[in-house]
């Protein structure tokens, strides 16, 4: 293109002159003067036009937005370890809780065999205080201070205080007796006097001495079971 020609395009595109005392305000489009410029410099339309960008495409060819599945995947994760962490606190409070429990098994087996005592299961309180009520009533008091005799000694095995084993004397009831329940000796070493005057001294018994132990028998049996020592 000639200079002359290029010179009177570019002078016809341009806005027109500015009023003296300043820029006044412009009333052409800048993009369209850039086009109209373009224009004038080449004939062709597609170097004037601008190009159209497309997206850019995911690596399968898909124009999907995939980052929602990086968040699921964040969230797996983090529930994933939650719920590993309460599987390790429970795991670790029932272990705790076994060996507890077994501790506690332990120290119960420990106090059954420190109180465990001998115990005569071929006859019951119940059966010698009838058999004593019936020599009683026959006027056997010596019998029936024997028979009452035994089944002290029945209950209180059955508490878990002394030995009930035939044939042993009284002397060795006391003492385990006194070491156990203090409070209880006393009235239980009467009762055994009696039992000892009438079955091994030889001593007359009556009525009022079967009374007497039987008082003597409640109140061994309301001291050992008051007194816990």
């Amino acid at each position: 293109m000639r200079p002359a020609l290029l010179v009177a395009r570019l002078w016809s595109a341009a806005p027109p002159p500015t009023p003296p005392g300043g820029l006044g305000p412009v009333d052409q489009d800048p993009q369209d003067v850039r086009d109209q410029a373009c224009r004038i410099v080449t004939s062709n339309d597609k170097v004037c036009t601008p190009a159209t960008t497309t997206p850019p495409k995911t690596g399968d060819g898909s124009s999907f937005d995939l980052s929602w599945l990086g968040a699921l995947l964040w969230v797996l994760l983090i529930v994933g370890l939650v719920l590993l962490l309460i599987v390790i606190v429970r795991a670790v409070a029932s272990g705790s809780w076994k060996r507890r429990r077994h501790d506690d098994a332990d120290d119960d087996l420990d106090e059954l065999e420190l109180s465990a005592v001998a115990v005569d299961r071929s006859r019951e309180p119940v059966n010698w205080r009838a058999e004593a009520e019936a020599h009683r009533r026959d006027g056997r008091f010596r019998d029936a201070l024997r028979c009452r005799y035994r089944a002290l000694v029945g209950d209180l095995a059955r508490k878990g205080l002394i030995d009930e084993i035939p044939g042993r004397t009284t002397g060795e009831e006391r003492a385990q007796l006194r070491e156990v329940r203090p409070a209880a000796s006393p009235p239980f070493d009467a009762a055994a006097d009696l039992f000892d005057d009438a079955w091994y001294g030889d001593v007359p018994v009556a009525a009022a001495d079967d009374d007497r132990f039987q008082a003597l028998e409640h109140d061994v049996l309301s001291s050992a079971i008051g007194d816990r020592r």
